[in-house]
């Protein structure tokens, strides 16, 4: 127990409260503190709550509504597909009018997934920076065999040059795709035309096995199979040569200034080909000559047929045919020019110098800088070949390009006749 202490006496010996003492009144006082205490408690109770429970309310009002305005799924019947072949579906990425400049098939190879579709976006980015890799260079790894991407050789020169590509039909079959594509071109005479192309690519190595150009009217519609003399066209004559019995007729496509189907007759024999062609115009009319034959062989009628033509320019294909029709192969007048000629490009002091060797004779040619916007990375054999004949030869002209309007000068290349082939005999320099 604890020791009372003196201090206690005095405190028991004093009144007991100093102060105010509890009354009524203050109790009062209290009970009404008490009250709103209580009533604060309450409220702060209801406002947990309400933290609680409005945001759940509003989820639930929200999934709701989503439910609410969700239809049912009305099913709706498959159309055919263009990609849809007997091999069965083919999912491809690429819709059927896609397609554009550079830009957009750069892009696009991030974004296609199927295989054969990949192949087509790599041709397309390579022909539109002109990296084909048909005159050396870097080439995509896309093709069959080298021989498959000789048919675009005319595109990997700077003119005529591909600016945008489309897509215009996809074909499945069981082993192969094909796909249809609509190039817009550009040219430096300057024009701008559209061609058609079919790539070929199949089904297990995805790699192009055929490149086709498909001959197209001015709404994009195929030419095939025209007949001489049919509706499309009425029939023209286009050469005509009593001493040696030569006539050609052709059907006169009038809305693209084209003349298709034409029929040769020569000698005893008559034959109609059906994927010749030559440009309306007369003055463009077929050259035709016979070339003597060494060793007492039979003589070939040699028709150099005319594609297309502008300012300084006129584009040939030759055809040559013995009495029976057997067709007489020629040496590649490019490939000829490319195994012979040997050049050099500097660009210096704001000129630029070309150099060129054919057979020890060297020819220089030097521009001003500003002479073209555009100067090629190295000097192409352009694609405008140009056949003739003089004095019963044949001769081919290949240009030599450095810029979209430059062509400095050709390769002349004159041919000989062995019985077998015609072979190149002789190149030299010649003027454009």
């Amino acid at each position: 127990m604890n020791e009372w202490k003196p201090e206690w006496n005095k405190r028991l010996a004093g009144p007991p409260f100093k102060e105010r003492r509890f009354k009524a009144d203050m109790m009062e006082d209290v009970e009404k503190r008490l009250t709103i205490v209580e009533m604060k408690r309450t409220r702060r109770g209801w406002r947990r709550a309400a933290v609680a429970i409005v945001p759940v309310l509003l989820l639930l009002l929200g999934i709701g509504i989503w439910f609410g305005n969700l239809a049912p799924p009305i099913p709706h019947p498959a159309g055919p597909s263009p990609g849809t072949q007997g091999g069965g579906t083919f999912e491809s990425s690429l819709l059927l009018g896609a397609g554009g400049d550079f830009d957009w098939w750069n892009l696009a190879k991030s974004e296609v997934k199927q295989a054969n579709d990949r192949t087509i976006v790599t041709l397309t980015v390579a022909l539109l920076q002109r990296e084909l890799g048909i005159w050396g260079g870097p080439s995509p790894d896309i093709w069959e065999h080298p021989e498959v991407k000789w048919p675009l050789e005319r595109y990997d020169v700077s003119s005529p040059w591909v600016y945008e590509v489309y897509v215009k039909e996809i074909n499945r079959e069981e082993a192969q795709t094909v796909y249809r594509l609509r190039l817009l071109l550009r040219d430096s005479i300057p024009m701008t035309y559209e061609e058609t192309i079919d790539v070929t690519i199949r089904n297990d190595t995805h790699k192009i096995s055929l490149i086709e150009q498909i001959d197209i009217d001015e709404t994009g519609a195929p030419l095939d199979g025209i007949k001489v003399g049919d509706e499309q066209g009425n029939t023209v004559i286009l050469k005509e040569d009593t001493e040696i019995g030569l006539k050609m007729t052709g059907t006169l496509i009038q809305k693209e200034g084209m003349i298709r189907s034409i029929h040769v007759q020569y000698s005893d024999t008559e034959h109609t080909f059906h994927d010749w062609k030559n440009v309306s115009n007369e003055t463009y009319y077929p050259d035709v000559a016979l070339l003597p034959a060494k060793n007492n062989k039979e003589d070939v009628l040699a028709i150099i047929l005319t594609t297309g033509y502008g300012t300084g320019i006129r584009e040939s294909e030759l055809k040559l045919l013995t009495e029976s029709f057997r067709e007489v192969i020629s040496a590649d007048p490019v490939l000829s020019v490319k195994s012979r000629l040997s050049y050099k490009a500097t660009a210096e002091a704001g000129k630029r110098i070309f150099q060129f060797m054919l057979d020890g004779v060297t020819r220089t040619f030097e521009y001003m800088e500003e002479d073209a916007g555009f100067w090629l990375d190295q000097p192409t054999l352009g694609n405008r070949v140009r056949y003739y004949i003089e004095g019963g030869t044949l001769y081919a002209s290949v240009p030599i390009q450095v810029s979209p309007g430059e062509f400095p000068v050709a390769v002349r290349l004159r041919y000989e006749y062995d019985g077998t082939a015609f072979l190149v005999s002789e190149a030299m320099f010649a003027e454009m």
